[in-house]
């Protein structure tokens, strides 16, 4: 399959430069390309939302542990459990399994019939899923955290029902078949007829043939050379069949025990059945993350993958080792008499894993490394700043790993540092690359502002780093996670809240950077493609089209600079650090999308209430 032209809005122009991989195999079956553009892009509206949604929680959390607008505990933590999830399966992982789709289609890799009702159903059981749980959550106020540890689903001290914490693991458990459908519908693909693979080879070989073992022996030869993007979701498929057994086994105990409490479980059994799928569940977003690198990479670079034969023996780790290593969050759980046993081999184990990411950071480096074709533009910028998010995040998950570290560290807020240099730092850039490069071919038309993708990357990385940087200082100086009033000093002084309150400026750099990211997005996707997938027949140009849409953000624009110039006002009564600068990024959102003046103005009215705030409340 060709590799195909960058333009400088990070989308994929239609020009062949460069052979990456072999000619496609032609199979009957496939899917047409509309019913594929249509399914990608339902994930990734979805996830989108989901992405939003779990942000403004996210954002919520943690300007409540900053004393700025203080949350009731429970609702703390209800929140905190949405956010964790919606963020991490419901936007992540989700969008990476329609990216998924989409990449194995351009290597050549089509979905056809059941490789396409696995997606559907894996589309239909998230949504389903992630609903359950924002019901749950929200409204029964269920909130054991994202990690839903048994027993504490069952025992909430009287701040929510059994019957909700049921309900909330049949919601995680519908999103876990989700999952699955995911996992099965990469195996239906990758062993396909597409896969090039002999006649004579049966199931098990051709699946060896698709984790990239013909690169390694003449056993698994195929008519094709195995793109190397199906490497990574091949391993993800089978490591996450076999990871999340045991977590619906332990899903649907819980379920059982909140209609029938005799019924329990061990609770370090429990843990452990949790953490089997809890650490892979990383690589649920990692591995894919990778397989968009293997794609992107070589084609912004116009060369093939250098070195990518080597990669292959990475992946021949990474498949044994990524299932067996959940143990190493619990260094500090096991009787004694296990401890020393469990500690011994969790930890090389943990060291072993990062061979891979090791292997494909020297691979990908490599290939950019005086590229004849590379050129910065959006979608190549997240991808650089991903693969160093990736370098740091690795680094520091080693630090954990190593069981000395992990004991200062362990339950800290350095851990959700980590988390979310991993998740949104590393494996949002990556999403957001993808997205970038592949979103002007799946609607037809170019980004709606390059402007706009600039100050999305340049928000995100500023607004991330600081928050993440925020969260590991209060970490090393003790700050427990999962908290939702963070402890004070031994006199009752504040310990924590200036840090606290500088992280959430950082976090409101994110949210206008994703404010401005979901405006492109909307309008870049139009109304009209909509409408085109639903089957509407669209009106004519007096009432749609770009004058219509412009119109429309306008307006939308202009409700958003108000709404800020009301915040702002805020800052008269108290708290003048929170109030205006909030008001005041939404005035630039509103200034930046469609009403100049508006927006403008309405920034200049925030400032002037942060002025006279000051004034009257000083730093309170």
């Amino acid at each position: 399959m060709a590799a195909a032209a960058v333009n400088l809005q990070g989308g994929i122009g239609p020009a062949a430069e460069v052979e990456l991989y072999d000619p496609p195999i032609a199979v009957e079956g496939a899917i047409s390309p509309e019913k594929l553009r249509a399914l990608v892009m339902r994930y990734l509206i979805a996830s989108t939302v989901i992405f939003l949604v779990a942000g403004a929680l996210g954002t919520i959390i943690r300007q409540s542990q900053a004393g700025v607008i203080q949350l009731n505990d429970t609702v703390w933590y209800a929140l905190m459990t949405t956010h964790g999830l919606g963020a991490f399966v419901g936007w992540a992982a989700f969008a990476l399994m329609g990216i998924t789709w989409w990449i194995l289609d351009e290597v050549g890799l089509p979905l056809r019939k059941w490789g396409y009702w696995f997606a559907e159903a894996a589309w239909w059981t998230m949504v389903v899923g992630v609903v359950g749980v924002v019901i749950t959550t929200i409204s029964m106020a269920v909130g054991p955290s994202w990690v839903a540890l048994y027993p504490l689903p069952l025992v909430s001290a009287g701040a929510w029902t059994d019957w909700g914490a049921g309900l909330f693991a049949g919601s995680v458990l519908v999103a876990g078949l989700s999952i699955f459908a995911y996992c099965f519908g990469v195996l239906a693909v990758v062993t396909g007829p597409a896969l090039g693979a002999p006649a004579g080879y049966g199931w098990w070989r051709r699946l060896g043939c698709a984790l990239g073992w013909g690169m390694l022996s003449k056993k698994f030869a195929t008519d094709r050379r195995v793109p190397f993007p199906v490497l990574p979701f091949t391993v993800i498929a089978i490591d996450m069949i076999i990871a999340t057994t045991p977590f619906a086994v332990l899903l649907v105990l819980m379920i059982v025990e909140a209609v029938v409490p005799s019924v329990t479980v061990d609770p370090l059994l429990a843990k452990f059945m949790l953490w089997w799928f809890g650490h892979p569940v990383v690589y649920l977003l990692l591995f894919p993350a990778v397989g968009v690198y293997y794609h992107l990479v070589p084609k912004f670079a116009g060369r093939p993958l250098v070195a990518g034969h080597v990669i292959a023996v990475g992946w021949l780790i990474g498949v044994i080792a990524n299932v067996i290593i959940g143990a190493h969050h619990m260094y500090l759980d096991f009787p004694n008499d296990l401890q020393q046993v469990v500690n011994t081999w969790s930890q090389p184990l943990t060291y072993a894993v990062t061979i891979p990411s090791a292997l494909s950071l020297f691979s990908l480096g490599l290939t950019i490394y005086r590229s004849p074709k590379w050129e910065w533009n959006v979608s190549t910028l997240f991808l650089a700043s991903a693969l160093m998010s990736w370098i740091v995040a690795g680094f520091q998950g080693v630090m954990l790993a190593t069981i000395s570290y992990d004991v200062f560290a362990h339950n800290t807020l350095w851990i959700v540092g980590h988390f979310h240099n991993m998740a949104l730092l590393h494996i949002g850039s990556v999403i957001f690359a993808a997205v970038y490069a592949g979103l002007p071919k799946l609607v037809g038309r170019p980004w709606a502002s390059r402007s706009l993708c600039t100050w999305h990357w340049v928000l995100t990385m500023v607004g991330g780093y600081g928050s993440v940087v925020m969260w590991m200082w209060e970490g090393l100086d003790g700050a427990p996670r999962r908290w939702a009033v963070l402890p004070t000093n031994i006199d009752g002084s504040d310990r924590y809240i200036g840090t606290s309150q500088i992280a959430v400026l950082f976090v409101l750099l994110i949210v206008v950077g994703q404010l401005l990211f979901a405006v492109n997005f909307a309008r870049t996707v139009g109304v009209g493609w909509v409408r085109e997938q639903v089957g509407v027949k669209a009106p004519s140009l007096a009432t749609s089209g770009p004058v219509a849409r412009e119109r429309g953000i306008e307006a939308l624009s202009a409700l958003l600079a108000a709404a800020g110039a009301a915040v702002a006002i805020g800052s008269l009564w108290a708290r003048p650090f929170t109030f205006a600068p909030i008001g005041a990024a939404l005035a630039l959102v509103a200034a930046r999308t469609g009403a100049p003046r508006q927006g403008m103005w309405a920034f200049v009215f925030a400032v002037l209430m942060l002025v006279v705030g000051f004034v009257f409340h000083g730093f309170s």
